[in-house]
């Protein structure tokens, strides 16, 4: 709310109070009059503007309740106009032209909650709710009508007409907009409470006001005539801040359902409270009696057929219920599961493929989250079926469903897809290496004679084709034409035998298995070569060179990537290792030979380099024979590797040598704060796959500004790998980033030619005056 909205609604609200705190204290009857009809005119189109307000504040979507609520009270403003010009004209029948207004609000506020009501409920449920809506009203009308009903007789048939319609229009509406509540399942605020009190409170306050025009005992200045100053606050500060909103809380809307049963039940005892006292009180108007005892009626007969179409229903559910627990395993079984071998059929495992896929595909980075599909075909099976019949046809399937079921030991979901086809479906399956040894088990298990009471002895085997998720597919359907083809390929060799789908799978296998042999001979026919980046200051002077590892095979560069893992997992990374890591030191020792200056080396090493007995006294010796002090090394071990307790004794080795020690690819891991406190280690060096999207990404962005802070308060030094444009540079050299790399500057060059274009000529380097960095190893990038 505005302040201008709070001033206005300060001062008006002072403004009526004021109006009837004055007026039963002023002599003159007519200044009462003005008083009262000043506070009354005020408060009314206070609410008015108030319902305003509240329907600009909502959606368009939401807006015709609150458009309703607004008409209705600009209805009862414009009746209050009409009123006071009446009195200013000194003319006041009964029935009165303000009448006429203040009459058509609430059935338009009925109509509008109805409207907003119904279109939130499904057919279903809204003959049962009108058939409430229209008992519980017609029951509150008729008893409020017996408890107002007038004694005497009636000037006029517009008399009882108005003195009929006041208490039922309005409590009408009041009545509707409180079993609105419930039957939506609205979640009720004070704002609800605030236009139902406005409601009744316009209602009840009209009936009393009627009752004392007809015995002429209305008279102005009376504490009285504040009810409808009252009421039109309440409903316009209700609408204000109305909201018809279904709850989502499931809970609080079975509680409303559970409510609304009730509503025929009370309905129908408020009409019976109604009968009585009508036929008590015998000294009313006739018409009237005859009105409310048919309303009385009604309300009976709605609440009787309201209980007929609940019983109804519940018969029906009940019916239904039974006929579904009766049925329900069977036609589950049906569904489901294959009726001869007790097997799931195509249908459920097709469902559990699909969700398995699904499940995995959310895990994609993890290598133990593939879905494997074993499809097995029986050898020959139609040979059997026509020679000796289906019933013995039928039996050797069912000894094969146990059969499979026993040699996979509970692994699995095992299913039957057609007549001699099974399939088996694996979840987080470590390797391909333990599938062949499950297909080669069944294949054997299934090799291995059938002894069938009416053939005897019978020997027949099975062909089995696998494929993975996500290897080898990228959806489910792949998956499973996949592992048609693999036994396709199974079958065209021979049968009785199992296959991965491989086609491209072999290739790579081959090609990895090719490498891994030329990687054994690459040191010795000198495939191997070291190249060099420059690491450069926020001057862009050089202040480091990374080395990094290249191999050719038949002229064709062989990505890092690929032969460096292979050289981990076969132990060639130790003697590769120790090639680069004195290749590094002999190229240095060249350098300053030649008069270059040479800023500081690092050297990627391997863990399983760190594992080596006496490494870093092996490392030391390698670097006095070539002459380069070990301050002018620096080695650099990936975070994950680095953090491992058990390298730390190695670690703090290499230092007490004089080697500075670099945490290589950092963010990449799960460091902790206390362990890279203890580290021995005087650099950081932010991964690439950070810096590459740092001025698009948030996350990037603030993750690089985290470790530059981080490394300031440990007094480490930072390195930025893979910066290619400036918007990267100059966004690193803002958060304190001392050195840069990247093919922004340069790429990995040459020895000779890195000395030409990025090297200084100089005296003999020193490790005190050089700056840290630069980078050498196996695994560079």
């Amino acid at each position: 709310m505005s302040s201008a909205e709070r001033i206005l609604t300060a001062s008006c609200i002072a403004a009526v109070a004021a109006f009837y705190v004055v007026s039963p204290g002023v002599a003159d009857e007519r200044m009462q009059l003005f008083l009262d009809n000043a506070s009354w005119t005020l408060s009314i189109s206070l609410a008015a503007w108030w319902a305003w307000q509240g329907r600009a504040q909502v959606l368009p979507a939401e807006r015709q309740l609150h458009t309703g609520l607004f008409a209705g009270a600009l209805l009862v403003a414009v009746g209050q106009m009409v009123w006071n010009l009446q009195v200013a004209l000194d003319w006041n029948p009964f029935p009165a032209p303000a009448d006429l207004f203040f009459l058509t609000a609430a059935p338009l506020w009925g109509l509008t909650v109805i409207r907003a009501t119904f279109a939130r409920l499904s057919r279903d449920r809204a003959y049962p709710a009108a058939l409430d809506f229209g008992g519980a009203v017609l029951a509150l009308v008729a008893f409020t009508l017996v408890m107002y009903l007038p004694t005497g007789e009636m000037r006029s048939a517009a008399v009882g007409a108005v003195l009929v319609l006041y208490p039922a229009v309005f409590l009408a509406a009041a009545g509707i907009t409180a079993l609105a509540i419930p039957t939506v399942g609205i979640r009720i605020t004070w704002s609800h409470l605030l236009v139902l009190l406005g409601m009744f409170g316009y209602g009840l306050s009209w009936m009393h006001w009627n009752l004392l025009v007809i015995n002429n005992t209305a008279v102005p200045g009376s504490w009285f005539n504040a009810t409808f100053s009252l009421a039109a606050l309440a409903l316009g500060w209700g609408a204000r801040w109305l909201r018809f909103e279904v709850s989502g809380d499931a809970d609080y809307r079975r509680r409303c359902d559970q409510a609304m049963n009730y509503v025929p039940l009370v309905s129908m005892t408020l009409a019976a409270i109604t009968l009585a006292l009508l036929f008590v009180a015998g000294d009313g108007r006739q018409g009237l009696q005859i009105l409310i005892f048919v309303c009385c009626l009604v309300v009976l007969l709605l609440a009787a057929l309201r209980q007929v179409i609940v019983v109804g229903l519940l018969n029906r559910l009940r019916t239904a219920e039974a006929a579904v627990l009766r049925n329900e395993e069977q036609l589950y079984q049906l569904a489901h599961f294959d009726a001869l071998t007790g097997l799931p059929n195509r249908r459920y495992f097709e469902d559990s493929l699909e969700r398995a896929v699904a499940e995995a595909s959310r895990h994609a980075q993890s290598p133990d989250r593939r879905v494997a599909l074993l499809l097995i075909d029986l050898d020959h099976f139609k040979s059997v079926n026509e020679t000796y019949g289906h019933r013995v046809g039928d039996a050797l399937l069912s000894e094969v469903a146990a059969r499979i079921r026993t040699l996979l030991g509970g692994q699995g979901l095992l299913a039957r897809l057609a007549n001699d086809q099974f399939t088996v479906m694996l979840l987080r399956s470590a390797s391909r290496t333990e599938l062949a040894q499950t297909a080669a088990s069944i294949v054997e298990g299934l090799s291995q004679p059938w002894d069938l009471s009416e053939v005897g002895e019978q020997y027949m085997g099975a062909s089995i084709g696998i494929s993975l998720f996500p290897d080898d597919a990228a959806n489910c359907v792949e998956l499973v034409q996949h592992s048609h083809s693999a036994l396709h390929a199974t079958k065209s060799a021979g049968r009785s035998s199992y296959r991965f789908y491989i086609e491209e799978f072999t290739q790579i296998t081959r090609g990895r298995l090719e490498l891994r042999r030329r990687l054994h001979h690459a040191l010795q026919a000198g495939e191997f070569a070291l190249v060099y980046q420059p690491q450069l200051n926020h001057l862009r002077h050089t202040v480091g060179a990374e080395a990094l590892l290249r191999w050719s095979v038949d002229g064709k560069a062989v990505p890092p990537d690929e032969f460096i893992p292979l050289a981990e997992d076969s132990g060639l990374i130790v003697p590769i290792g120790m090639w680069v890591f004195e290749t590094a030191c002999q190229q240095v020792a060249q350098w300053r030979a030649a008069g270059w200056q040479v800023p500081v080396i690092s050297v990627n090493v391997s863990t399983i380099q760190l594992r080596e007995p006496g490494f870093a006294q092996a490392l030391l010796a390698v670097a006095e024979r070539a002459g380069v002090p070990p301050a002018g090394l620096v080695l650099e071990i990936t975070e994950s590797q680095l953090l491992d307790e058990s390298l730390y004794g190695i670690a703090l080795d290499l230092k007490n040598a004089g080697f500075a020690l670099s945490i290589d690819d950092f963010g990449t891991g799960h460091s902790s704060l206390i362990k890279l406190r203890r580290l021995p280690v005087g650099e950081l060096k932010i991964d690439k796959v950070f810096v590459r999207d740092i001025v698009h990404d948030v996350n990037d962005r603030e993750i690089c500004a985290t470790v530059n802070a981080l490394a300031r308060t440990l007094g480490l030094e930072v390195v930025a790998e893979g910066v290619e444009t400036e918007e990267q540079f100059e966004l690193l050299v803002k958060m304190g980033c001392q050195r840069f790399q990247g093919w922004l500057f340069a790429p990995a060059l040459p020895p000779a030619l890195l000395a030409e274009r990025w090297l200084q000529r100089g005296d003999a380097w020193s490790s005190e005056s050089a700056p840290v960095d630069a980078t050498a190893g196996p695994n560079g990038a």
